[in-house]
């Protein structure tokens, strides 16, 4: 049978503060966070609706408010270690570790983050149907060095925009999405991908996906 172009999609994400007192500066902090992702072939009878690709994404974090504060708004900045793997074996293994930084500005109604990152080398042996190795050494070739992230809300409506790119290999992704209310902490989306970098195992692979679904948020 065929994969499906049609599937479901679903994410999980956590975050959980490690720290309650500050630690170097007023209001900074130190927390872990998770998150889930999941492709589901929902709608494939013929492959008995397997889940395509799971990844995983633990991450710890310091985070710290700035007294810099560019033209009357304000930032933050988070510095982190994150992994993020598919879970499975030899030759469909797909994971990496990275370092990062995030510096986010906001005001008003918008906010604006960029986030480079460093990965953390594995060496160069890559993985064989008979040996484990580096699983996927070319990663940042597709998913770039650095993400930009932007949100503007407007009324009820929230819109966002992130994009990855490696300007010397000329490849990376880009996410556009809205948010609006449904009831209570129900939201709706409306989500477009086009590029590399949606999922661990797809992460060479070049694909234009739309999405439209349901989110709950802040459930705490």
């Amino acid at each position: 049978g065929q994969l499906n172009n049609i599937e479901a999609k679903f994410q999980v994400s956590l975050k959980i503060p490690l720290t309650e007192e500050d630690i170097f500066r007023q209001g900074d902090r130190v927390e872990f966070g998770f998150t889930l992702q999941s492709w589901w072939q929902l709608y494939n009878h013929d492959l008995s609706r397997p889940f395509r690709e799971t990844n995983y994404q633990p991450e710890i974090f310091y985070s710290t408010p700035l007294e810099w504060q560019p033209f009357g708004g304000y930032t933050n900045l988070v510095l982190g270690f994150e992994h993020q793997s598919n879970g499975r074996t030899q030759m469909l293994s797909r994971s990496w570790n990275r370092l990062y930084a995030t510096l986010t500005f906001a005001k008003d109604n918008y906010a604006l983050s960029f986030r480079p990152w460093w990965r953390i080398p594995e060496g160069d042996k890559v993985t064989t149907p008979e040996e484990s190795g580096n699983d996927n050494p070319d990663i940042t070739d597709y998913m770039g060095h650095f993400e930009l992230v932007g949100a503007y809300k407007w009324g009820e409506l929230e819109f966002m925009f992130t994009g990855r790119q490696n300007f010397q290999e000329h490849k990376g992704g880009v996410e556009i999405g809205m948010t609006f209310p449904l009831s209570g902490n129900l939201e709706g989306y409306l989500q477009f991908s086009s590029g590399y970098g949606e999922s661990l195992i797809d992460y060479n692979h070049s694909q234009q996906r739309i999405g439209l679904g349901i989110a709950l948020t802040d459930i705490f």
